[in-house]
């Protein structure tokens, strides 16, 4: 695997952000930008050997400050929502700024996505890969502890994009990353996804209200509904909050191997993509608010409407910190974190 870089662009500060293109021995490309971690792009061959980008997103640096939702970020300190923007730990209650409703998203309005992350290249048992890294300072929006933490991207042989997490703290503190890519199998900004086929490795959910609001709720898959253990294509059903931007529950816990959390398949183009990880979740979205306040911009001047892409966050349940018996989002000082998300890709 080669890794080239260029300068992306530079912030009001005068502090350059660089583009890191990832390429396997396949031809398969990565494009990565320390700029919030994000994934600007993922090059790779359908049945015919012709590639598209399957990942939402900017095509300049500009376009990622200027405000997107989330595409292709590294999410954090706690992907997913905690609920009343507030929590308490270890006899100490912390308030939240509330940027969703009554609620704390994506860890405020300053998370991971607009940092600016230091970048290296190191060889792992032979494979190159890009290593990211940020030191988020204690009291950080609101939340305890300093956290070191690193992200690290391979474009490997076999057609897996691996990200790989790690992260420690000196105080006890909730914690959540994950990736959020939008995918579309036929290639961004060729239109919907209803015709993807999705199958979920899980049989229970976490229950939300009508904001959104996790309750600390868990409860068994819906046949015909929010059921997908079976390859459902999108279009097939009527999709809404409870079965298209919920929380899959995969395990109890992270575990120490990546398992098989999802597949998904696009027909037309023959794409692949199967989802593994150590996490004991996974969030599903399909893009249903996309352009909701006002028209989403992506790549080549693309308007994305509702349903043209998709997310799957591989994570543990957000508001963990509200309802310890539901997960496991928490960071101790002698509990450092390692988690790994393995996108593979194939075509037939």
């Amino acid at each position: 695997m080669s890794i080239e870089t260029q300068l992306f662009g530079e912030l009001s500060t005068g502090e350059a952000v660089s583009l890191f293109t990832l390429t396997n021995k396949n031809g398969l490309s990565a494009k990565v930008t320390n700029y919030g971690g994000i994934l600007v792009a993922l090059n790779v061959p359908d049945r015919n050997g012709k590639f598209a980008d399957v990942v939402l997103g900017k095509d300049t640096l500009d376009g990622y400050i200027s405000g997107h939702p989330h595409f292709g970020a590294t999410t954090g300190r706690v992907a997913g929502r905690i609920s009343g923007a507030q929590f308490t730990l270890e006899g100490k209650t912390y308030q939240l700024e509330a940027n969703n409703g009554t609620n704390c998203l994506h860890g405020g309005p300053n998370g991971y996505d607009q940092l600016v992350w230091g970048a290296e290249t190191i060889n792992d048992l032979g494979v190159d890969k890009l290593r990211l890294s940020i030191t988020d300072p204690d009291g950080s929006n609101g939340f305890p502890g300093t956290i070191e933490c690193t992200v690290t991207y391979a474009l490997l042989d076999d057609n897996t994009l691996e990200i790989a997490y790690t992260a420690a703290t000196d105080k006890t503190t909730p914690f959540n990353l994950t990736n959020h890519s939008y995918f579309n199998l036929k290639g961004s900004g060729k239109g919907d996804i209803l015709g993807h086929e999705v199958q979920i490795f899980a049989d229970s959910v976490a229950s939300i209200d009508a904001d959104g609001t996790l309750l600390g709720r868990r409860d068994p898959v819906v046949d015909g509904f929010n059921d997908y253990r079976k390859p459902v294509e999108l279009g097939s059903r009527e999709l809404n909050a409870n079965n298209a931007d919920i929380y899959f529950f995969l395990e109890n816990a992270r575990t120490k191997l990546p398992k098989a959390a999802a597949i998904v398949r696009e027909p037309k183009k023959g794409r692949t993509m199967e989802v593994f990880t150590t996490e004991p979740g996974v969030q599903f979205y399909a893009g249903l608010s996309l352009s909701a306040d006002a028209p989403e911009v992506g790549k080549s001047g693309v308007i994305h409407t509702p349903m043209t892409g998709f997310c799957l966050e591989t994570q543990d349940y957000a508001d963990s910190v509200n309802f310890p018996e539901m997960g496991g989002a928490i960071l101790r000082p002698d509990e450092p974190f390692s988690s790994t998300t393995l996108y593979r890709f194939s075509a037939k």
